[in-house]
């Protein structure tokens, strides 16, 4: 059976990822235990104190102490005073024997985490078993699609309205890339042209926008189903997650985005078919609540849990921003600019793909420089280079710099080669460069493939807790 090109880079991506040893949530999550895990004691302890590496919710918190017999031999769980991270439960005076530890908890950065482990009270410690544990990985397929559908449609929908509002329609607008002197005439026949183009290849434009807002849709309603599996609860507690967590309120938000996304379309479509966010008044209707998602993310994500919170935050908001503005600007280009272009007749062709290119150029330049450094300061915030190979974190990491690396390459290829001549052609100074359209046709949807897989390994890290 022949994969689809598009599905090409996401399976890649994913099967490769399936394929590295996998670190357990509850190790990476539980830094120290007092007492610690086999620890044989003379008696009970007073109570048993977790320290785990994220803070967590009060909701869905459990630490439970059972004897030899099943029976529940500690007290209600609390949170330590002062601390979000050290949860605490006492232990019943008189238990002994072989004890077992479980425990579960909610970060608040989504993740769920839990575990066991055994006591000795006057016997040898336990080996608690697997039939224990209170938690599933967060690596499933349906905890990994949520968040790839969550994480990709605002990405995707602030792509579009990025690509058209500030690309396309400027292109259109300053007649594409000429060489001086040009007739008024001629100008305003290119303009007119171009513009007619444009509108033509709107409809593709929407589809796009419509199948992420959908996608966004799927992925809202998958993630709490995700979240109540990883918790093993069942559908009366989803009120609790919705309201009473960080991540049911990012739920909320994400909610109210994806309706504004979703309201402001309708409003356009309805003004006039076939219309794009030229406008800088529409632009923002329909890129204001993806960019807002997008934030959302950042504060209920991984940022939110380290040190340094407020710089964390705003540093993988601007991460997500610059990753919609290139990434989200290739679906953009496949879906309006290189339509449109390939509407025109050959010389307008050339010229309209050359304006094109210069502005995207620009946009992607300033949002690689953007990513790197972004990039650097989050990773050296959540792992350290031995975590790398490691940890499931680190490996993850791995494969999504050398996805990013592979779309430097290619940008690097249109920005150095096929810009030029483009420019070239469009400026009669080189006829023979008219087929660098074509190649920039066959770069951009490599480049696209490459970068599905790249939001397919995104997935998966931030289906992972940081190691640190």
């Amino acid at each position: 059976m022949r994969v689809p090109p598009w599905l090409a880079g996401p399976l890649a991506a994913a099967l490769l990822i399936a394929l590295l040893p996998a670190t357990a949530l509850a190790h990476a999550s539980l830094r120290s235990a007092d007492p610690a895990a086999g620890e044989r004691l003379p008696g009970p302890p007073g109570d048993v104190r977790l320290v785990l590496s994220a803070p967590v919710e009060d909701e869905f918190l459990l630490l439970e102490v059972t004897d030899r017999r099943g029976d529940v031999v500690s007290g209600p769980v609390r949170r330590a005073p002062g601390s979000s991270r050290v949860i605490v439960a006492p232990v019943r005076e008189g238990a002994r024997g072989p004890l077992v530890v479980r425990w579960r908890a909610l970060a608040r950065d989504g993740h769920v985490t839990g575990g066991a482990f055994g006591l000795g009270a006057g016997a040898a410690a336990p080996e608690p078993g697997e039939a224990v544990v209170p938690a599933r990985s967060g690596r499933g397929p349906l905890t990994l699609l949520a968040r790839l559908l969550v994480l990709g449609a605002p990405l995707g929908l602030l792509g579009l309205v990025g690509l058209a509002a500030a690309v396309a329609a400027p292109a259109v607008r300053a007649g594409g890339v000429v060489a001086p002197g040009e007739p008024r005439a001629e100008a305003t026949r290119f303009r007119e042209a171009a513009a007619a183009a444009l509108a033509g290849a709107a409809a593709g434009w929407w589809r796009a926008w419509w199948a992420l807002v959908a996608a966004g849709a799927a992925g809202l309603l998958l993630a709490p189903v995700a979240t109540l599996r990883e918790l093993r609860e069942g559908p009366r507690a989803l009120g609790d997650l919705l309201v009473g967590t960080r991540a049911g309120a990012a739920w909320w938000a994400g909610v109210a985005c994806l309706a504004l996304a979703a309201l402001a379309g309708l409003a356009l479509r309805s003004r006039g078919r076939g219309r794009t966010p030229a406008s800088a008044g529409w632009a923002i209707a329909l890129g204001a609540p993806p960019a807002v998602a997008l934030a959302v993310l950042s504060w209920s994500g991984h940022a939110s849990s380290g040190g340094d919170r407020t710089a964390n935050i705003v540093i993988d908001a601007l991460h997500n921003g610059a990753t919609a503005l290139w990434i989200g600007g290739l679906l953009g280009l496949v879906t309006l600019a290189l339509p449109a272009v390939a509407a025109l007749g050959e010389a307008d062709r050339v010229r309209l793909a050359a304006g094109v290119v210069v502005r995207f150029s620009a946009i992607a330049m300033a949002a690689v420089a953007t990513l790197v450094v972004t990039g650097v300061y989050r990773a050296l915030a959540e792992a350290s280079l031995a975590d790398l190979l490691d940890t499931g974190y680190g490996r993850a990491l791995v494969v999504k710099l050398a996805l990013f690396a592979v779309l430097l390459v290619g940008g690097a290829y249109n920005r150095m080669i096929v810009h030029p001549r483009l420019e070239r052609a469009a400026l009669g100074l080189d006829p023979d460069d008219r087929g660098a359209g074509a190649a920039l046709r066959t770069s951009v949807r490599a480049e696209l493939i490459v970068a599905a897989a790249l939001l397919v390994s995104v997935a998966v890290l931030v289906s992972l807790p940081p190691p640190v």
